[in-house]
């Protein structure tokens, strides 16, 4: 059994400040940390990987950014988790990856381990919300999919998800192979084992390297967006807080509505 799992990392939003009458955005202190929901997928397959025999392999959520950047920093923290092997795509691109990217990159990078049969990431990001890149990589590969999983096993040639739906929960089963997003927050993920940590990073090689040129042509590096910047609504007014009775409070209120109306 051949798992992939698919990883992103994010600003740590401890360090982020957000000043709404400034509209801007102070990042106090730039540390990455792994996309909550992506952590859930691994642990969803570390689960499968500790009740049989399965291998590993964490992939990068489409991040063509420099090693020194720390793209690769979620990829060693997988192996120190128990992955079996970490793939990074190396490459010089100006960094604008969007979800139509990611999944011809990540695609190109599932056919070429051949084999696969089971993909996971989280549902959702922290940064953007953005909940594309399963069901996009599941249309690219022609695979059924299961998004927004809370629980994720293998039983029989198929695998099973728990999921929510309305205020209970339902058992959903696909064909392998499939894609299956996982909720952030349904899985609390194990820490890394302190020996595995240590000679992950002392390993220069531990991560592979995969040329971004060895996986897709240049027009599929062309992305889909354009960046326009950012944006904040004005800031909030403070309301009127009325006290009395329920009369006093109402014309109160319509006194204020009158004002305003003009």
């Amino acid at each position: 059994m051949k798992i992939v799992v698919i990883l992103g990392q994010v600003l740590d939003p401890s360090g982020i400040v957000v000043n709404r009458r400034r509209g801007r955005i102070f990042v106090n202190r730039e540390e990455y940390v792994m996309q909550p929901a992506d952590a859930c997928a691994l642990e969803a397959a570390l689960k499968i990987k500790d009740s049989g025999d399965s291998e590993v392999i964490a992939l990068p959520r489409g991040l063509l950014l420099d090693d020194a950047a720390g793209s690769a920093d979620v990829l060693r923290q997988a192996l120190s988790m128990g992955a079996d092997r970490a793939i990074h795509f190396a490459g010089q691109t100006d960094g604008s990856c969007d979800e139509a990217v990611a999944t011809r990159l990540l695609a190109a990078a599932v056919e070429r381990l051949d084999g696969v049969d089971l993909i996971l990431t989280g549902a959702t990001t922290l940064d953007t919300g953005q909940s594309q890149l399963g069901p996009r990589l599941a249309g690219a590969l022609g695979w059924p999919q299961i998004v927004d999983a809370w629980a994720v096993s293998l039983v029989g040639g198929h695998v099973e998800a728990v999921c929510r739906e309305g205020a209970g929960y339902v058992v959903l089963e696909a064909d392998l192979p499939a894609v299956v997003t996982v909720h952030s927050g349904a899985l609390k993920p194990r820490y890394p084992d302190g020996v595995r940590l240590i000679n992950v990073y002392r390993d220069e090689g531990a991560v592979e390297q995969w040329g971004v040129d060895e996986l897709v042509g240049t027009d599929d590096l062309a992305p889909l967006l354009e960046r326009r910047g950012q944006d904040f609504p004005p800031v909030r007014e403070r309301g009127l807080r009325l006290e009395g009775t329920p009369q006093e409070m109402a014309e109160a209120l319509a006194g204020e509505l009158r004002k305003r109306v003009g």
